[in-house]
């Protein structure tokens, strides 16, 4: 169909609306409460427009185009009717920040306009020139409010971790309410009283913790205006969109964007990948304290009796060669994290194989033990999250889905809301139990029994039940969280076999695929060595005084050992790489930033040391060329092996060897809340 806007002759498709067709074709319309993915609201009235033939203004937002339509989007009574809006709008909103004859030699003469936190008053809000109403300002030329001014005058609200809630900067335009509810189907935030007393607020004035909050961050990158701020980032300038990566926090690899200041010397954000998608908690805010932590790694240290200096490259390189090249092979043991890029997992492994003659050991497996052949084979065939969308019965096994991967509960929503059958099995509260058809829930340790009477179908009640709609229902999902992948991986597998089910395997570790389709898994040799080498692994608290420990990470060690060196790896978003997700695909992260420091990446590391021992084929340049070797070299199968005494086993929050709590603060209320519903139910 045809349509015209301000007099241009524009094609449009049916069910689009004025301002879809208007945006296509490069014509501003002003918006406050539109936002990508959600539907048509119409409440700030800012997209008003004039149509031939009719006598109001209609939102261009709720206005569906039609065949021979003529629009004006610019007129004088347009403009002056959305001058009035703005008016009414800000007679409840600080204006400081908006009204001010000297604003622009003010910012030419600033360097920073943030040296304080104060959260109202002049160019001090924290959305100072990232606010969409500030911009609705500027374009309309308004110059001040006829109206009496009404502040608010409500308390700031920072109990909550991730981010502060100012609602004195609210406009009252809904969307961080409706992309909770639409976009991830629950209702945290939502409008309380009445008339002009109306605001933003949760159910009975709870904190976003108590309330069930996952802190996805959805409605802090919907809010127009400062009311929602992060606080890692409160008092930051504006950020330049930096490149896309991966996260690289758990196995399900979400893309992402990430932030940088306009210098581009560091990282001080991340959002979705595109407006509207998801992240969880540790990827949407986690991301920046990780980075920006005052534990990051970024010189070379000896250590000697446990005491600290200084070093450079050169020197710690040719120390640890010489180290090295008088051990043999049963005096060393290599540990590489499950969290390490596919190009640092293999050169690790050439490293231990050719210059070392071990086998290197994977941190992962004392998490998995003996059960981590099996867990490689339900990686083989896991799928991707969007195989959810087509399932007509999804059976969780041990997904909890609050937090780490909270991702996964819109899929379930929404599977649950076209009709598919949603069982879970487990012992504590949990997401998915809260809307489930079926939940068993067996005694805390008694998970494997109830799974193996599922399995061996002698069973009756609920579980009888379950089996039942398992091996009658063709399109029927098994969805495993970490906790069950780790504690029962070859129950796990003996009921993918039994059921026909397709797969959805959800490891702890962002590569645990990578590091096992690699072959990694432990070493037969158990006994304490004398050099260790640390590849993003913590330090074991079992090992004897005299070992000497070669620390390659991100982060300083909480516990300083007795002899060894420190080595500086460049982090996430510093360096380049690849990972395989959940479902095998394969995703590459980017680098932002330079690294942080001395710091350099991970295989680069290794490369160094190979090359001062003499040893070939170490003379890699950049990632890209160690996958074009990784790619030629055969798969290798994970074989049960004896796992070594001293190995540590990382925890499911875990990131190259730390607890993600240890490096980000909110995290540890989370996970504190999160223990102590378990703990009380449990109790009860």
């Amino acid at each position: 169909m045809k349509l015209t806007i301000n007099g241009r002759e524009l094609n449009g498709k049916p069910g689009q609306t004025v301002l879809q067709v208007a945006r296509e074709n490069d014509i501003f319309i002003p918006t406050l409460c539109d936002y990508p993915g959600l539907p048509p609201h119409g409440s700030c009235r800012l997209c008003v427009v004039e149509v031939a033939g009719r006598s109001n203004t209609p939102t261009a937002c709720t206005t569906l185009a039609e065949d021979g339509m003529a629009i004006e989007t610019d007129t004088p009574q347009v403009r002056e009717l959305r001058s009035e809006l703005l008016r009414m709008l800000l007679a409840e909103h600080p204006t400081a920040c908006l009204f001010c004859p000297e604003g622009l030699l003010c910012q030419e003469s600033m360097v920073t306009l943030r040296k304080t936190g104060v959260t109202t008053g002049c160019r001090t809000c924290p959305a100072d020139k990232q606010c969409e109403l500030q911009e609705m300002v500027e374009r309309s030329g308004l110059q001040g409010v006829a109206y009496p001014v009404r502040y608010r005058a409500l308390r700031v609200e920072k109990e909550d971790p991730f981010f502060d809630r100012d609602y004195n900067l609210c406009v009252l335009c809904g969307r961080c309410i409706r992309v909770c509810e639409s976009l991830h189907f629950t209702n945290i935030p939502t409008y309380v009283q009445r008339g002009d007393e109306t605001r933003v607020g949760t159910s009975f004035g709870q904190t976003h913790l108590a309330a069930g909050c996952s802190f996805c961050g959805a409605c802090v990158d919907a809010c127009p205006t400062g009311a929602l701020w992060e606080k890692a980032r409160k008092w930051d300038n504006k950020p330049v969109d930096g490149p896309l990566s991966t996260c690289p926090f758990c196995s399900l690899g979400c893309e992402l964007r990430l932030l940088t200041t306009k210098s581009g010397d560091a990282i001080i954000g991340s959002q979705p990948a595109e407006v509207g998608g998801m992240l969880c908690v540790k990827g949407r805010f986690g991301l920046t304290e990780v980075l920006n932590h005052p534990a990051r790694l970024k010189g070379v240290l000896s250590i000697d009796q446990g005491h600290s200096m200084r070093s450079d490259w050169e020197g710690a390189v040719s120390h640890v060669a010489d180290k090295l090249a008088n051990c043999s092979a049963n005096d060393f043991a290599l540990v590489v994290s499950a969290s390490c890029s596919n190009e640092e997992l293999y050169v690790a492994d050439k490293f231990a194989r050719e210059v070392m003659g071990t086998t290197p050991i994977l941190g992962a497996a004392a998490r998995y033990g003996a059960g981590l052949g099996a867990v490689s084979r339900l990686l083989a065939v896991s799928k991707p999250l969007d195989v959810m969308e087509q399932a007509d019965l999804i059976f969780c096994l041990g997904l909890d889905a609050s937090y780490a991967q909270s991702v996964v509960e819109p899929y379930l929503k929404r599977a649950k809301a076209r009709g598919a059958e949603l069982i879970t099995l487990n012992a504590t509260e949990h997401v998915p139990g809260r809307f489930a058809s079926i939940w068993l829930r067996p005694a805390a340790g008694k998970e494997q029994e109830m799974l193996e009477e599922l399995i061996q179908g002698r069973a009756d009640g609920p579980v009888g039940e379950v089996g039942r709609l398992l091996s009658s229902t063709n399109g029927a999902l098994l969805l495993v969280g970490p906790d069950f992948l780790s504690r029962m991986p070859d129950a796990i597998e003996r009921l993918h076999a039994a059921s026909g089910a397709d797969l959805v395997a959800i490891p702890a570790e962002g590569n645990l695929g990578g590091a096992l389709r690699l072959g990694l898994g432990a070493a037969s040799n158990s006994v304490t060595p004398q050099v260790l080498y640390l590849v993003g692994a913590p330090i074991p608290e079992a090992l004897a005084g005299d070992t000497f420990i070669l620390y390659q990470n991100t982060h300083a060690p909480s516990d300083t050992p007795q002899d060894g060196i420190l080595l500086p790896m460049a982090a996430f978003g510093e360096t380049e790489g690849s990972l395989l997700d959940q479902s095998g695909v394969q995703k590459h992260f980017t680098a932002a930033v330079v690294p942080a420091g001395e710091s350099l990446p991970g295989w680069e590391i290794i490369c160094r040391i190979a090359r001062a021992m003499g040893k070939p084929g170490f003379n890699f340049t950049s990632a890209a060329e160690i996958a074009s070797e990784m790619a030629g070299a055969p798969a290798r199968l994970i074989r049960d092996v004896e796992l070594p005494t001293w190995l540590k086993a990382p925890g499911e929050h875990g990131f190259l060897g730390s607890e993600l709590s240890q490096w980000v603060a909110g995290l540890g209320a989370l996970e504190s809340a999160q223990r102590e519903e378990k703990q009380g139910v449990l109790a009860d």
